[in-house]
């Protein structure tokens, strides 16, 4: 067994309380024996120093990396406004963490810089060859500051093919104001927290979403990056104009995320069965999009729409993808992460979402931890990783 996994939540309205009681449940799971390494995520209501300071009072000084979230993600389902704590114990694996600062000066370079700080730190590790073999990099950036796919084509230019990816972008319970990241002590926004496994350690990795296409293609006339500034020559909000019924007026004046958790925007990727997904966050200047990632000009983009029963199927093959790449090794634990669209979409239900995720994997003693995100990083089957939006993520560890 190469990494054993402990999950604890807590609601409790002290960050204090909180911190400690969830670090304990995970020290429970771990047979208490004190993990290599923590993941913290929570609401922006626990995002306080003393909170960090409480968690690792009780799991020691292992490197913690973690960041705000749109609800948390234990075995028993999702959980609102509160601290999920998740911690690994590893054999024959180590790992490594890195953080880059002020994000979104330069996403792509703030992606190159931690990715080649991870591999630089992980070729030091004491120990064997096999002990260094890098394996899996795990992310969580500012979800509001910072175009998800440049921080990945960053990360992605400094890794080996070999190397698989995962992780989510922060959130912020929906306000869409300010999300913040976690690095041992710190507190931290506009920022790119990431850890690097390495060793005899088995991962695989799934990625669906579900979303299906509605309405006619329209072309990519004129972007720049995360920017769309035209759709067929026309101003690119006219594509939730025209199918919406809405006025650029109604979409300028409050926030246009909440339509696009609803309606992204869904680009053809050659060899994949699914679309790319994107969210447009806010209208711009001259009614132009502002984007999660990046959308290529020359390229066509469809209105996609969600539904119950092809959102649970996306979730369970997920899992299901994600365990297949074990060949064969006991699954141990998963980490998972969710757009927060997806928990809007299905409404009441959004329980039955990982309640199929956790079945795939093996039942109600799989250790399951994650949060809602404002975008997804996930290496695809048989491809370089992407960045997507609406999607569900499973990495499952063996």
């Amino acid at each position: 067994m190469s990494v054993k996994m402990g999950v604890g939540v807590s609601s409790q309205a002290d960050v204090v309380a909180a911190g400690q009681e969830a670090a304990g449940q995970v020290i429970s799971h771990l047979g208490g024996r004190r993990p290599d390494l923590v993941f913290v995520f929570c609401s922006i209501r626990f995002a306080n120093p003393r909170m960090l300071t409480a968690v690792r009072s009780v799991t020691g000084e292992a490197p913690l990396v973690g960041c705000t979230d749109a609800g948390g993600i234990i075995t028993a389902g999702p959980k609102r406004r509160s601290v999920t704590v998740i911690g690994l114990l590893m054999k024959d694996c180590a790992c490594v963490t890195a953080i880059e600062l002020h994000l979104s000066s330069d996403p792509r370079a703030a992606g190159e810089r931690l990715a080649a700080a991870l591999m630089r730190q992980a070729a030091c590790l004491a120990g064997s060859e096999a002990l260094r073999k890098p394996r899996c990099v795990l992310v969580f950036p500012d979800g509001l500051t910072a175009s998800g796919s440049e921080v990945l084509s960053g990360i992605d230019k400094k890794l080996a093919p070999n190397v698989l990816v995962a992780g989510a972008m922060a959130a912020d319970d929906l306000f869409f104001q300010k999300t913040f990241q976690f690095y041992n002590d710190e507190i931290l926004t506009d920022s790119l927290p990431g850890v690097l496994l390495c060793g005899d350690l088995n991962v695989g990795i799934g990625v669906r979403h579900g979303w299906v296409p509605v309405g006619r293609p329209r072309r990519v006339t004129r972007s720049s990056g995360n920017v769309v500034y035209q759709l067929d020559r026309r101003p690119a909000v006219s594509i939730y104009e025209d199918y919406l019924g809405l006025k650029r007026a109604e979409l300028t004046q409050e926030s246009l995320a909440s339509v696009t958790l609803t309606y992204p925007l869904g680009t053809e990727v050659p060899g994949q069965a699914e679309y790319l997904l994107r969210d447009a966050i806010r209208v711009g200047q001259a009614g132009s999009l502002i984007c999660t990632g990046d959308v290529p000009q020359g390229s066509d983009v469809r209105l996609m729409i969600g539904g119950y029963e092809s959102a649970l199927e996306a979730a369970q093959q997920a899992a299901c993808d994600a365990t297949d790449q074990l060949k064969g090794a006991r699954l141990t634990g998963a980490l998972v992460f969710c757009s927060v669209a997806r928990q809007k979409m299905l409404g009441s239900e959004f329980q039955g979402e990982i309640d199929v995720i956790r079945d795939a994997l093996g039942g109600a003693g799989v250790r399951l931890g994650g949060f809602y995100s404002y975008g997804e990083l996930a290496s695809a089957s048989q491809s370089r990783p992407v960045f997507q939006s609406e999607s569900v993520v499973v990495a499952a560890f063996g």
